[in-house]
């Protein structure tokens, strides 16, 4: 158990995978060296790694597999989990530098106290359960988030399936528009069936 909720940490012992859940759902999955396994997060980091993009905020370290390949790609990355055992669990299991500290604090909160124009790109990663999370649905969070964001402003946010298919989907394509962003491609989806949503703000 952690403040923030129960999160598991097993190793299945015929293939060496390492997983990270959380109330019951895989957010981290690597391999016995250490290596991504998820194609979410592979994909993920494949966009964020764009040439004009230098420093990268991830809201929802995990067990910190998103951030760990964008910082050993030469990204500067600032993580920010709620949870407090994120960091350690996150380099106790799953290989994350121990140079890459995580911020101890709520994604809507640290947004909003965070300078403006300090980040290229962002990736929204709080879905831990099949439920919508609250910030997701906040127009006040994402106005935020892009004022922490300069120009090509990208976002990069996950959604589950229950959100893309769900009743909360046009109010948060709405809300997302609200903030001026344009919301321009969402993946093929993963084996989860969850997907990843690329948003931008015009020029």
């Amino acid at each position: 158990m952690t403040p923030r909720g129960e999160v598991t940490v097993t190793l299945d012992r015929a293939t060496s995978v390492v997983s990270y859940r959380k109330a019951g759902v895989v957010q981290t999955q690597v391999d016995g060296k250490g290596h991504n396994l998820s194609p979410f997060v592979a994909k993920a980091v494949k966009i964020l790694q764009q040439e004009d993009v230098r420093r990268v905020l991830v809201l929802g370290h995990g067990g910190g597999a998103a951030s760990s390949l964008l910082h050993k790609r030469g990204l500067d990355v600032v993580s920010v989990d709620c949870d407090p055992c994120a960091e350690s669990l996150g380099r106790l299991f799953f290989r994350a530098p121990p140079n890459l500290p995580v911020i101890v604090d709520d994604a809507e909160n640290y947004v909003a106290k965070a300078t403006p124009a300090s980040f290229d790109a962002v990736l929204v990663d709080l879905q831990d359960s099949a439920a919508t999370p609250a910030a997701y649905l906040s127009g006040v969070f994402w106005t935020e988030v892009v004022t922490v964001l300069r120009p090509p402003a990208m976002i990069v946010t996950h959604v589950a399936s229950a959100l893309h298919l769900g009743p909360d989907w046009p109010t948060f394509r709405q809300i997302l528009a609200g903030a001026g962003l344009d919301s321009v491609a969402l993946s093929e989806p993963f084996a989860s069936g969850d997907r990843l949503l690329l948003s931008l703000r015009p020029k």
